[in-house]
């Protein structure tokens, strides 16, 4: 099974290379997959991995360029050739999900620099408005970034810079923008970064913003179906504050508020665009009742973020297809959020209230997803341990802890939304699709859990100590990335077999035709990929491959 799957993935990517034949139409006779041509933010694995999961947990193919194409960390993604590619295949896909920033600058980190000029980002972004006018009925949707408060932490040098820009960039907007004190400080930190860096990083504002623009214009012309300007990493004040207020302005000016939405994240809007265009295809609109296990999200600004909390919940299901309700008997699933709790004293009790809640709509055969978003960049341990020994994960629709509160919210939602809208086609789809996308949804369920617990908790803090032994950089591996990447590789892989456990033996229901229920048991982890895709610590790719019989 695994060998057909690595098989056919290749040869379709192969095929859509090379090939003029229709492998949309081939797809459709064999099993009524579609397909998506998508331009990822760059090539991480929330960027490639975590929407092609999701697509597939739906029948749907996602095909990325090339990676030679695409950049990796520093070195830039090549948009000219990114723009060839769209276009000699795009006859093939049934729809297109496309990256700005890759596009436009070659990725998320070389976004965050001046170095593209603006207009030959301007020159790499066209074929965006070709395709739908070579293809008006396919869905075109575009993302683009709201540059981010800080630089990018490329190096130890690099890492002074992220916490001094950052607070530069919110001071400015106090004191220029809205006459706070501060001006003292101001000056200050002007004298301290380096001129050409703050140079550097207002040269990138100024051209992102003009792009962001230039995308509500597209959307108004047609070009564009649906476009998400995400704003990367921030806070309640800095330049982003005035950039994201004239964005917003534009939008109700053009009356386009229905194809676009502006909200705090970045890498989870791969997954997010992937379930859009599955809600798409299915013509299936997913309604999701909200609960929180600690605050209420209109009483809560993330970290990172600039906005409620209850905001960038409405706006990352509306963009992932679906739809919020207030009636939980209305609700399609329920999503259920870990959020910080009003005080320290009430954590304990929280954590087992929503262990309880997710435990009884279980119960009760209601489709649950869980957004564990209260700590950055990793699960709240306490939380998903209870959860794993009170709950049965594999019933679960979809988890995620990683990275800020949108991104984990964003991949939450996106997969929960992608795969409930699969489920509940009435097609009669055949036992060997409903087999194949099972198992890339368990197998991206466990990939969740062992990644954002596991990794995060604890062989990332682990391999920072083996790195500072070895006297090497967690930003920059350097000629030690061999050792730390086999370090990881140990480790996480027998954290990895440890939360199968939570999955080995279950029965699943996989689908259903007519009156027939399907099901088939996780009986085997076949494999587990693991890497370091970056010369740095901070994300590594977990794959693992589940046997369902």
């Amino acid at each position: 099974m695994k060998r057909w799957r690595k098989l056919f993935s290749i040869s379709l990517a192969v095929l859509l290379l090379f090939s003029s034949a229709s492998i949309i139409s081939a797809a459709k006779e064999k099993n009524e997959l579609a397909t998506i041509l998508m331009v990822p933010l760059d090539d991480r694995p929330a960027n490639i991995y975590f929407p092609t999961q999701v697509g597939y947990s739906a029948g749907v193919e996602v095909i990325t360029p090339p990676k030679e194409i695409i950049g990796k960390f520093t070195t830039p993604g090549n948009g000219e050739e990114i723009s060839k590619w769209l276009i000699e295949n795009g006859d093939k896909a049934d729809g297109f999900v496309i990256s700005t920033s890759m596009l436009a600058y070659g990725g998320l980190v070389a976004s965050r620099t001046g170095t593209k000029s603006l207009e030959d980002a301007l020159s790499d972004i066209q074929v965006i408005k070709q395709l739908k006018e070579l293809y008006p009925e396919k869905p075109v949707y575009v993302y683009d970034t709201i540059q981010r408060l800080a630089v990018t932490a490329i190096s130890d040098e690099y890492l002074k810079y992220y916490s001094l820009i950052s607070e530069w960039a919110v001071l400015y907007d106090k004191v220029v923008n809205l006459g706070m004190p501060g001006k003292e400080r101001l000056e200050e930190l002007e004298r301290i970064i380096p001129e050409a860096v703050l140079e550097d990083y207002k040269k990138a504002r100024a051209r992102n913003h003009t792009v962001n623009n230039l995308m509500i214009d597209w959307v108004e012309e047609g070009y564009i179906d649906y476009l998400i300007l995400s704003q990367d990493d921030a806070a309640p004040y800095g330049l982003h504050r005035a950039e994201r207020e004239l964005l917003l302005e534009k939008v109700d000016t053009l009356n386009v508020g229905d194809q676009v939405a502006v909200f705090p994240g970045a890498d989870e809007v791969d997954v997010v665009m992937v379930s859009r265009f599955v809600n798409h295809l299915f013509g299936t609109t997913p309604t999701f009742f909200v609960e929180y296990g600690g605050l209420h999200g209109v009483d809560w600004i993330a970290p990172f973020e600039d906005t409620t909390f209850d905001y960038n919940v409405q706006k990352h299901i509306v963009s992932a297809g679906g739809k919020v309700v207030t009636n939980e008997e209305d609700a399609d699933i329920h999503l259920l959020l870990n959020t910080p709790s009003a005080a320290d004293s009430t954590r304990e009790k929280d954590i087992a209230g929503l262990v309880e809640r997710t435990s009884a709509l279980i119960a009760n055969g209601e489709q649950v997803a869980i957004g564990d978003v209260w700590i950055v960049n990793k699960a709240d341990e306490a939380f998903v341990t209870e959860l794993a020994e009170n709950v049965d994960l594999t019933k679960i629709l979809s988890y995620s802890g990683w990275n800020t509160a949108g991104n984990a919210l964003g991949i939450t939602v996106g997969h929960a939304a992608a795969r409930y809208a699969f489920l509940t086609q009435e097609n009669g789809f055949g036992v060997p699709l409903y087999g194949q996308t099972a198992e890339y949804h368990y197998e991206f369920l466990l990939h969740r859990f062992t990644k954002d617990q596991s990794y995060k908790n604890i062989v990332h803090p682990a391999a920072r100590t083996y790195i500072q032994s070895i006297g090497a950089s967690e930003w920059d591996l350097g000629e030690k990335y061999d050792q730390v990447n086999h370090f990881v590789q140990e480790k996480l892989t027998l954290e990895t077999e440890k939360w199968y456990q939570y999955f080995d033996g279950k029965k699943v229901y996989i689908g259903s035709r007519g009156n027939k229920d399907f099901y088939k048991t996780i009986s085997d982890l076949e494999s587990v990929h693991v890497k370091l895709p970056w010369p740095r610590i901070f994300e590594a790719e977990l794959e693992p491959e589940l046997e369902l019989e």
